[in-house]
């Protein structure tokens, strides 16, 4: 290794943005492949929905509603972590438990409160997508007096103590970057970054209290990882969404009950927001040969077959292949998971913290690249955010 290589692996090791993703991802010269790997089919997913109080005969034909229902083949709960500068995240896909699930590469739920955030830092090679997860916040004339979970109903907020002055949705998140955007997003809001030949940013709390949200780290096809950054950004209100028998749906990207999202997914996935009421159950197709995963944001929940034991909030739930999924709330709370689903690659990956290719000449030309300020990186060192 070069001593300008060495020195940039260094910068690269110090960062506290990427200590524990190059610690996680260790040194290895040999590329490994995400696994499971499932031969990509065409299917274009329809959804059926049911809630108990469906009539018998509806409830006689979605007994078997998938010639091969999905089954649950990995249950991993997220425990909390550091991360960034300050920040805590619960990481589940990305861990060494769950190294990546082709094409997806991680996984966070992340929780962050001022001055904590994620500075400035590059990446090469795969998109990221950042949902903000609302906080509902009961608030008095004096002070906030508690914060409740993200899919806790309005009714509850109805018994509190009659003190308290209001209800807000609380979460910002700011993005800015080398090339000059820059913008916010809030509770309900998703970003779809595709950072492709190179990108350098920041993502820090915009608002005071906690912040919450997911962020998915999709892989690129090698003939895509050089592509000219993109963002694709859709405020909450213009999330399509869907609603039938106690069961509503946001729809970042895919489709279900007939709606589809506007969202152009270069790796093809499928994104949803499920919220479930008590008693409620959904049967939601999933293209087959699909690599398919849930994560439970609130509640629990039964998934796969009916007489499964119930998973609780904060699991990453891993679906076996099939065509379809199945999920009862049998609790007496909402149920809240994200599902998420994309066409495997089947390509070599190598991985060097924010930087994610086919093969270590690869990696050793991105850090090259960011050093120098090259193929992408022009603006790079001229280049940090502002406060």
């Amino acid at each position: 290794m070069t001593t300008t290589m060495m020195r940039l692996r260094q910068h690269l090791a110090s960062s506290p943005i990427y200590t524990s993703a190059i610690a996680r991802i260790g040194n290895s010269r040999a590329p490994h492949r995400l696994l499971p790997v499932a031969p990509p089919q065409k299917h274009r997913p329809t959804t059926r929905v049911m809630s108990s109080s469906s009539s018998a005969s509806d409830a006689a034909a979605a007994a078997v509603p998938f010639e091969k229902p999905r089954a649950v083949v990995k249950k991993l709960l997220a425990e909390s972590q550091p991360e960034g500068q300050g920040a805590t995240v619960r990481r589940s896909i990305g861990r060494h438990e769950l190294r990546n699930l082709d094409p997806f590469l991680m996984l966070d739920e992340f929780s962050v409160s001022k001055p904590a955030g994620f500075p400035d830092h590059p990446h090469r090679g795969f998109e990221t997508v950042t949902y903000m997860l609302e906080v509902r916040v009961l608030y008095s004339s004096k002070s906030c007096v508690t914060c409740l979970c993200p899919s806790a109903p309005r009714e509850l907020f109805a018994q509190m103590s009659p003190s308290c002055a209001g209800l807000e949705l609380q979460g910002a998140f700011t993005h800015q970057d080398f090339a000059g955007h820059k913008g916010t997003i809030r509770a309900g809001d998703v970003q779809w970054m595709t950072a492709g030949r190179g990108i350098v940013h920041s993502e820090m709390p915009a608002g005071d209290g906690v912040q919450k949200g997911l962020q998915l780290w999709i892989n690129l096809s090698s003939k895509d990882k050089m592509i000219e950054p993109r963002y694709q950004e859709l405020q909450s209100k213009d999330i399509s969404r869907a609603e039938k028998d106690g069961v509503e749906v946001r729809i970042i990207a895919g489709e279900a009950f007939g709606v589809r999202s506007p969202v152009y997914t270069r790796t093809p996935t499928m994104y949803m927001d499920f919220t479930m009421r008590p008693g409620s159950q959904l049967h939601q197709p999933v293209p087959e040969g699909w690599n398919a995963f849930v994560y439970i944001i609130d509640g629990e929940g039964v998934f796969g077959r009916e007489k499964s034991a119930p998973v609780s909030a904060h699991h990453c739930i891993v679906l076996g292949d099939g065509d379809g999924i199945s999920v009862w709330n049998k609790s007496g709370a909402p149920l809240r998971f994200a599902l998420v689903a994309g066409q495997p690659l089947g390509e070599p990956v190598v991985q060097h913290g924010p930087f994610v290719m086919n093969s270590r000449a690869e990696i050793q030309q991105a850090m090259e690249d960011y050093y120098y300020g090259k193929n992408g990186f022009e603006r790079a060192s001229q280049w940090s955010s502002s406060a």
